[in-house]
C-alpha cells in the first residue's frame, strides 16, 4: 500500500509538476499576449489621435495659405486694374500722342488718380531714357505734385530696366521691396511694389513708362494677422530673404545691409525645399512641421521679368510635441489600464486553478469587448471624416443659397396654390366615396364633377405659373452665361429680370411700373441688356428713392428707324450738380462711405458704348428725378473682346 501511495505520490508529484511547467508556459504566454495587445492599442489609439491633430493642423496650413494667397491675388489683381484703367484715360493718351507731352494734364489726372484710389504713393511717367517727367507723391490721401527740379533719373533702377523689356498690352510687377526716396529707405517701413506699362511709339505715343507705387503695408500687416499660436506664417522672396516673419529683426535683411537674415544663407537645405516645390504641406523638418506655395507676381504673359515670392507656415517644435504628448498622455493610460484589467485577470487565474477555463473565458471576452471599442472607435473615424466631407460640400453650395432663396420666394404661392387645391379636391373625394356609401344622389355627383373641375382649373394654372417663373429663372441665367450673339426679346428680358428682382423690389416702398409690352427683336448680348437694366434700377433703388416714400421706377421703349430707345425713368432725388458732369466716370460716387466703388454706371456706359455699340444719355425731368436714356441698334455684329 505504502508503494502504491508512494506510487500515486510520485505520479501527482510528477503530474504537479507537469502541470506547473505548463502553467508557467501560459502564465509567460499569457503575460507576453496581454503586453502586447497593451502596446498594439497605444501604438493604435496614438497614431488615430495624432492623425486627428495633424489633420486639423493640416487644414489649419492650408487654410491660412489659402488665405493669404487670396488676398495677395485680390491685391495684384486690383493693382492691375488701376494701372489698365490709368493707362486709357483719355487725357493721358491725348497728352502722350503729342510731340511734346502735356505735363500739367498729365499731372492732372495723376493727382486725381491719387485721390481716388487707397493705398497708392506715388504715380509717375517716365520717359524711354529713365528720366521722371511728371510725378505725383501720395500720402495719407494728401497729393503733392512734384516740381521739374524735384524730378530724378530713374534710369538705373532695376524696375525700369525690367519695365521696359515688357510690350504692352503686358503689365510689369516688380519684386517686393521698401520704399526708398532720395537714396534713403522710408521709415517706418513701407513695403512697396512698382507696377509699370511702357508706352510705346507703335501706339502713337511718347516711349516711356507709366509707373505706380503700391504700399504693401496693409497686405502684410493682414497676412501677419493669420499667424496663430499653432502655424505662423511667413513671406520670403526669390532670392530667400525675409519679406514677413514672427522675428521682425529678420526683415528685409538684404536692403537694411544684413544679409546673414536670409533663408537662403542661414538654412539652406529648407530653402531649397521651399524654392524646389511648387506647393508643399506639412513637411516635417528639424522637428518642426513646415506648408508653403509659390505665388508668381507677374502674370504670365511677362515671363522672362516674373519673380516669386513663397508663402510658408510653420509650426514650431514645442507645437509639435505638444500634439505628442497630447496623443502620448491617452495612449499610456490606455496602456496602464489594459496591463492593469489584464494583470488582474491573470492573478485571479494563477490563483483559482479551478476556474482556470472561466477566467479565460472571462479573458476572451473581454478582449472581445476592447475589440469592439476599436471597431466603434473607427467607426466613429470614419463618420466623423464624412461630415467633415459633407460640410465641405456644404459650404460650396452656400453660394447657391441666395438664388435658391428668390426661386422658393416666387415659386411658393403658385406651389401653395396647387397645394390649397389639392386639399381641396381629397376632400371632395372623400365626400364623393361617402356619398357612394350612403347613396349616391345625383346633386352629389354634379357638386363632386363642378368642385373637381373647378380644382383641377386652379392646380392646372398653379403648376402652369410655378412652371413659368422656372422656365424664366433658367432663362435668364442661361442668357447671363452665354457670350454669343443672340436673337432675343426684349420683353422676355425685362420680364425675366424684375422677376428676378422681385424680392428685393417687394422690401422696397418703391413701385416699377413696366411699360415696354411691344415685342422688340433685338440680336445682341441678352445677358449684357439684362445686367445694363438690373444696374440702372439698383441704381435707383440704392440713390433715388430709397428715402422716399411712394416711389416709382418707369421702364419704357420704343423703336425709332434701326434702333430700341429704352429710357430708365424714376422720381427720387435726382443726381448732385457737381457729379452731373462727370456721372460716367470711374470712381465717381456719392456712397463711398457706404462702400461703393463708384464703377456700376461706368461699366453701364462702356457696355452700351462698346459692346453693344449704343449710346447713353441722362435728363433731369423738370418734375425731378432722374431718366436714363439707352439706344441700341436692333442688330449688332459679334465682338472679339468684352467687358
Amino acid at each position: 500500500m505504502n508503494t502504491s501511495v508512494s506510487r500515486i505520490d510520485t505520479a501527482q508529484a510528477s503530474d504537479a509538476q507537469e502541470w506547473q511547467q505548463r502553467f508557467n508556459r501560459k502564465r509567460l504566454t499569457f503575460a507576453a499576449a496581454l503586453v502586447l495587445f497593451a502596446l498594439l492599442s497605444g501604438v493604435m489609439l496614438y497614431n488615430t489621435i495624432k492623425e486627428e491633430r495633424t489633420t486639423a493642423l493640416r487644414e489649419q496650413h492650408e487654410e491660412q495659405i489659402t488665405l493669404a494667397v487670396i488676398d495677395i491675388n485680390r491685391e495684384l489683381g486690383d493693382i492691375r486694374n488701376i494701372l489698365r484703367l490709368l493707362s486709357t484715360d483719355s487725357d493721358i493718351l491725348d497728352s502722350l500722342s503729342q510731340p511734346s507731352p502735356d505735363i500739367d494734364r498729365i499731372a492732372t489726372v495723376f493727382n486725381q488718380f491719387g485721390r481716388a484710389v487707397d493705398h497708392l504713393l506715388q504715380v509717375r511717367w517716365l520717359d524711354s531714357r529713365g528720366y521722371e517727367r511728371v510725378r505725383v507723391n501720395i500720402n495719407k490721401g494728401k497729393t503733392e505734385i512734384v516740381t521739374a527740379s524735384a524730378l530724378q533719373d530713374k534710369s538705373n533702377r532695376y524696375y525700369f530696366q525690367s519695365a521696359m523689356q515688357v510690350l504692352p498690352p503686358n503689365i510689369y510687377i516688380s519684386p517686393i521691396d521698401l520704399n526708398i526716396e532720395n537714396g534713403q529707405i522710408v521709415k517706418p517701413f513701407q513695403p512697396v511694389v512698382r507696377i509699370g506699362f511702357q508706352t510705346t511709339d507703335a501706339d502713337g505715343l511718347q516711349p516711356g513708362v507709366l509707373m505706380i507705387n503700391y504700399d504693401l503695408t496693409t497686405l502684410i500687416a493682414q497676412i501677419r494677422a493669420l499667424s496663430t499660436e499653432h502655424a505662423e506664417i511667413m513671406l520670403v522672396d526669390a532670392w530667400g530673404n525675409w519679406l514677413e516673419h514672427p522675428n521682425t529683426d529678420l526683415e528685409w535683411g538684404a536692403l537694411l545691409g544684413q544679409p546673414k537674415h536670409s533663408l537662403k544663407l542661414t538654412d539652406p537645405q529648407l530653402w531649397s525645399r521651399i524654392s524646389r516645390e511648387k506647393s508643399t504641406i506639412l513637411q516635417p523638418y528639424n522637428g518642426e512641421l513646415y506648408s508653403s506655395r509659390r505665388i508668381t507676381l507677374s502674370s504670365k504673359d511677362a515671363p522672362e521679368v516674373a519673380e516669386n515670392v513663397y508663402m510658408v507656415v510653420c509650426t514650431p517644435g514645442e507645437m509639435v510635441k505638444d500634439i505628442q504628448w497630447a496623443a502620448l498622455q491617452p495612449t499610456l493610460l490606455l496602456e496602464l489600464f489594459i496591463l492593469l484589467v489584464g494583470g488582474r485577470i491573470l492573478c485571479r487565474d494563477f490563483s483559482m486553478q479551478n476556474s482556470l477555463h472561466d477566467l479565460t473565458q472571462t479573458l476572451e471576452h473581454e478582449k472581445h469587448e476592447l475589440k469592439l471599442l476599436n471597431d466603434e472607435l473607427d467607426s466613429s473615424l470614419s463618420r466623423q471624416q464624412l461630415l467633415q466631407n459633407e460640410l465641405v460640400e456644404t459650404r460650396k453650395l452656400s453660394s447657391l443659397g441666395m438664388m435658391v432663396a428668390g426661386v422658393a420666394h416666387e415659386l411658393n404661392t403658385p406651389i401653395g396654390g396647387a397645394v390649397i387645391a389639392n386639399s381641396s379636391l381629397q376632400s371632395v373625394h372623400r365626400s364623393l366615396k361617402q356619398s357612394i356609401n350612403e347613396g349616391l344622389s345625383r346633386q352629389a355627383l354634379d357638386n363632386y364633377l363642378m368642385n373637381t373641375d373647378e380644382g383641377l382649373k386652379l392646380v392646372d394654372t398653379n403648376l402652369k405659373r410655378a412652371a413659368g417663373l422656372v422656365k424664366s429663372f433658367k432663362r435668364l441665367a442661361l442668357d447671363r452665361a452665354n457670350e454669343e450673339v443672340l436673337a432675343f426679346s426684349l420683353t422676355q428680358v425685362v420680364n425675366d429680370l424684375l422677376c428676378t428682382l422681385s424680392p428685393k423690389i417687394k422690401k422696397s416702398p418703391t413701385r416699377i411700373t413696366n411699360h415696354i409690352e411691344t415685342e422688340f427683336t433685338l440680336i445682341g448680348y441678352p445677358g449684357i441688356v439684362s445686367q445694363i437694366l438690373q444696374n440702372l434700377i439698383i441704381n435707383a433703388l440704392t440713390y433715388g428713392t430709397a428715402a422716399m416714400q411712394g416711389g416709382e421706377i418707369i421702364l419704357d421703349a420704343k423703336l425709332k428707324h434701326d434702333w430700341v430707345v429704352i429710357t430708365v425713368t424714376d422720381n427720387g432725388s435726382g443726381v448732385a450738380l457737381e457729379l452731373r458732369d462727370s456721372l460716367f466716370d470711374p470712381f465717381v460716387t456719392s456712397g463711398r462711405g457706404l462702400g461703393h466703388t463708384g464703377l456700376g454706371l461706368h461699366l453701364v456706359h462702356q457696355w452700351v458704348t462698346d459692346l453693344m455699340h449704343g449710346r447713353i444719355s441722362v435728363e433731369y425731368p423738370d418734375a425731378g428725378g432722374t431718366r436714363f436714356v439707352i439706344e441700341l441698334p436692333q442688330q449688332i455684329e459679334a465682338r472679339p473682346q468684352c467687358i
